[in-house]
């Protein structure tokens, strides 16, 4: 196993195990059983991107492990703009347990791990959003009781969060199936990953432009926003490109009919999705949103106590 968390990879073909331990920590800490494992514990919080969720989910995790989380916003570090990388990864490393980074750059985020001697976890940077991937498959294993063989139909960009689940679905035995604007696909050293461990595990992996052949007897429907974090210069473009990408009843009746759809969140309501899909009974999103920390719960107790 890594010391790190920056990829989906890192839990490679024991992501289903992870998954099924952070579900066995939810029970616990619902039924009033967990534990405090990392009392004594510190994690240090860098934030270059605000969210909510994330905040959220990692400071009381850290909590409820029994440990204590610092958060550290935008402007307290300037990772490798302020003070060199390394010195951050250096300097943080004898104060804390573990380094949560939210990021804008992958490669900052590898740089500054590989500085690290504690346990870096990605927290989102352009390339991944592993935390959010293993959450997701975490609310689907709840609701549908397996990942093998199941159909995840993936609507919008070929972002972070859709490189993500391109590894953890492979990984994981699933078939997705990407529906992306052209000019707008996933990362093409991810997508091959990907499609290679898919191979193995029996699962697939398929990126097309025709998002109603992509949802056709899907079991869970997936998008985020089209305009991420950093990018709005660019908003009208990237609005173009999505014309007729909204996830709406008439594109979810193609679906299978128990199926599900998740979000990422926050969500851009009336433009990749509309409010009767979000709102309805196939929605997932607040338990997506809870299971962030639970997931990352298992994450952080991981990588302190393996």
């Amino acid at each position: 196993m890594n010391k790190d968390f920056l990829s989906i990879a890192d839990a490679g073909t024991e992501l289903e195990d992870w998954i099924d331990a952070a579900i066995a920590l939810k029970r616990e800490y619902k039924e009033g059983r967990a534990g405090t494992p990392l009392a004594g514990k510190a994690m240090g919080m860098i934030f270059e991107k605000p969210s909510l969720r994330t905040r959220v989910s990692f400071e009381l995790g850290m909590h409820q492990l029994g440990g204590h989380a610092l958060y550290l916003s935008p402007n307290e570090i300037q990772v490798g703009k302020r003070e060199a990388v390394k010195d951050v990864a250096n300097v943080m490393s004898r104060f804390v347990d573990v380094i949560m980074y939210r990021a804008f750059s992958n490669d900052i985020m590898v740089e500054l791990a590989g500085h690290a001697p504690v346990p870096v976890i990605n927290a989102l940077d352009d390339l991944e959003h592993p935390c959010q991937a293993m959450a997701d498959l975490m609310t689907v294993k709840e609701w549908k009781g397996r990942l093998g063989g199941l159909k995840l139909a993936w609507i919008g960009d070929g972002n972070n969060v859709c490189n993500s689940l391109l590894l953890a679905c492979a990984y994981t035995g699933m078939h997705m199936v990407a529906a992306v604007p052209e000019g707008l696909e996933p990362d093409q050293g991810i997508l091959a990953k990907a499609n290679e461990v898919a191979a193995a595990s029996g699962g697939s992996i398929n990126i097309i432009g025709d998002l109603r052949e992509a949802v056709v007897d899907a079991d869970i429907i997936a998008t985020d926003t089209w305009v991420s974090m950093g990018e709005e210069s660019g908003r009208d473009e990237k609005l173009r490109a999505f014309d007729g990408f909204t996830v709406n009843d008439d594109l979810t009746s193609l679906a299978k009919d128990d199926f599900m759809f998740i979000h990422c969140l926050p969500a851009h309501r009336g433009e990749e999705v509309t409010d009767e899909v979000i709102d309805s009974s196939h929605s997932a999103i607040l338990d997506e949103a809870e299971n962030r920390l639970h997931a990352q719960k298992e994450i952080i107790r991981r990588l302190l106590l393996k």
